[in-house]
C-alpha cells in the first residue's frame, strides 16, 4: 500500500538544522580568548555585527562637560531666552508687579517666541481659576534691543507686570547678544 520511499523533494536528516549555516552566519564559536569577553562577561562573537555594536555601547563613557559648555548645541535661542527670563522673574521681581496678592504665576509656562526682528514673551498667570497670558514685546532696534510700548487699552493695574516683563527679556537678549548676533 505504502511505498518505503521518502517522497520527493523531502530528505529525511538525522542531522539537526544550522540555523546559522541556513541564515548565512558563522556559528558563534566558544574561545578561550579572554580578547572575545565583554566587561560584563559575556563572550562577544567579533564575526557578528550586533555584539560588536552591543560592545561598543559599554565602552564608550561621557566625557564631562567643561565649564561654560552647553550639552546641546542645537538649543534654540528661544528655550535660552526663556531660562533666562524665568532667572530673572524667578527672584521676586514678579510679585511686586501683580495688581492683586491672589494671582499665581506659572513661571513653568514661561514662552519666547521670534517674529521677524521681535521677540515676544508670554506666560501663563491664574487669577483664581481662570487664566490669563499677559506678554511683552522687544524689538532690535538698531544694535540694542528696545521694548514696545504696552499695547493701548491695558489697564493701568497691569502696566507694571508688562514693564517687568519687557525689562526681563530685555535683559535676557542684552546677555545673548546683539540684535545682529541672534
Amino acid at each position: 500500500m505504502f511505498d518505503e520511499e521518502p517522497m520527493m523533494g523531502l530528505e529525511e536528516d538525522d542531522e539537526e538544522l544550522d540555523i546559522y549555516a541556513a541564515l548565512g552566519l558563522n556559528a558563534p564559536v566558544e574561545p578561550n580568548t579572554p580578547s572575545n569577553t565583554s566587561p560584563s562577561g559575556f563572550h562577544i562573537d567579533p564575526t557578528d555585527p550586533l555584539a560588536a555594536f552591543m560592545d561598543d555601547d559599554e565602552d564608550e563613557t561621557e566625557e564631562p562637560l567643561m565649564f561654560g559648555q552647553m550639552s546641546s548645541p542645537s538649543v534654540p535661542v528661544e528655550e535660552l531666552l526663556a531660562v533666562l527670563v524665568k532667572d530673572t522673574l524667578n527672584d521676586g521681581a514678579i510679585r511686586d508687579t501683580l495688581p492683586s496678592d491672589s494671582i499665581r504665576v506659572d513661571l513653568d509656562s514661561t514662552l519666547v517666541q521670534k517674529d521677524r526682528d521681535a521677540y515676544h514673551l508670554s506666560l501663563i498667570i491664574d487669577m483664581g481659576g481662570e487664566q490669563i497670558k499677559p506678554f511683552a514685546t522687544v524689538r532690535a532696534s538698531g544694535d540694542t534691543w528696545a521694548p514696545m510700548q504696552p499695547p493701548k487699552g491695558l489697564h493701568q493695574g497691569w502696566l507694571p507686570l508688562y514693564h517687568s516683563l519687557a525689562k526681563a527679556l530685555t535683559n535676557a537678549l542684552m546677555q545673548q547678544g546683539r540684535p545682529s548676533s541672534l
